[in-house]
């Protein structure tokens, strides 16, 4: 890939400064999902998840955690994490709020209370700024609330700053997971074949 394009790719989503940082984000969450929504087992095996559609999920998500008014906050964090744009779609259309409920789910009881209370004080914040949940203001709205959270992202002290960590990791994690990040995003093409590999073309350099 040309050097102007791959400086393209990483500066598209760099509106805000909680994008993607690190692969290393991805690496604390304990389960992926499968293509019928299911949890993975302990088979050590990383299977993606599909985002709803008439061809990939039969039936509707049946949530194992949240409440529906849950979902849809998180849905509403996960999209401004990694919103929608002019390449491809962003986390609600790759249904991480979905992924994110799964994996909270089958988590430790202190991830389950993080995300309980990080949910309710992301709403306590919009209100006292915005007089409404966070999933009812505007775009730029919950860009700068979250924004303002990502400062103290390599230290975090608040519960608000502790959740906004774990909102990240989980985002990016499902949605780079998801068929939508993998194959519009990423544009992963799959393992292909080459008929034949001609090699290095650069000229010899003589000593």
């Amino acid at each position: 890939m040309p050097e102007d394009e791959f400086q393209e790719q990483l500066s598209r989503r760099k509106a805000m400064k909680i994008m993607v940082g690190s692969a290393g984000l991805v690496a604390t969450l304990p389960v992926l999902r499968s293509t019928s929504g299911e949890a993975a087992g302990n088979s050590g095996t990383a299977l993606c998840h599909i985002a709803p559609s008439a061809q990939a999920l039969k039936t509707a998500h049946v949530a194992k955690f949240f409440n529906a008014e849950q979902l849809q906050e998180i849905a509403a964090l996960a999209e401004t994490v990694i919103p929608t744009d002019e390449h491809s779609p962003g986390a609600r259309a790759a249904a991480v709020h979905e992924f994110i409920d799964e994996i909270v789910a089958i988590s430790e009881p202190d991830t389950k209370e993080l995300w309980r209370k990080g949910l309710a004080a992301m709403n306590r914040i919009a209100e006292a700024q915005h007089g409404r949940t966070f999933a009812a203001c505007a775009a730029d709205q919950q860009t700068a609330l979250l924004e303002k959270l990502a400062v103290n992202e390599d230290h975090p002290g608040r519960l608000e700053e502790r959740f906004f960590v774990a909102l990240k990791k989980a985002t990016v994690e499902g949605y780079y997971t998801s068929a939508i990040g993998i194959h519009q995003e990423l544009e992963y093409k799959g393992n292909t074949a080459l008929l034949e590999f001609p090699g290095c073309t650069h000229p010899e350099h003589k000593t």
